[in-house]
């Protein structure tokens, strides 16, 4: 695969992105990590959804709360394999899809 930076959308930035959504092979994916209240820290995975096509549209008008109920998940990622631009806020390296489908 190809290297490519994908733009990306961000909410909840500790450290890393803990909400992130990047447009890829002309599909919209959420890579969401959850805080854990047990652990009082957050999941050192991102669970990735597939969202619908129509929240293109709306995605940065609305509340990103659940939103990956409204999405597919096709799996999940350790967050320290997903590589972000050096500000961390702008793009993640589209690898990291390859990764996902090797799972």
């Amino acid at each position: 695969m190809k290297e490519t930076w994908l733009r990306m959308r961000y909410r909840d930035f500790y450290d890393i992105p803990r909400a992130v959504v990047v447009e890829w092979d002309g599909t919209l994916y959420l890579f969401d990590c959850l805080f854990d209240h047990d652990l009082d820290d957050y999941e050192s995975t991102y669970t990735v959804y597939r969202l619908p096509d129509e929240l293109r549209e709306s995605i940065d008008q609305m509340t990103w709360t659940d939103l990956g109920h409204r999405g597919e998940c096709v799996g999940s990622v350790p967050t320290r394999d997903v590589e972000f631009d050096a500000s961390r806020r702008e793009s993640i390296n589209s690898t990291i899809f390859e990764r996902l489908s090797e799972r």
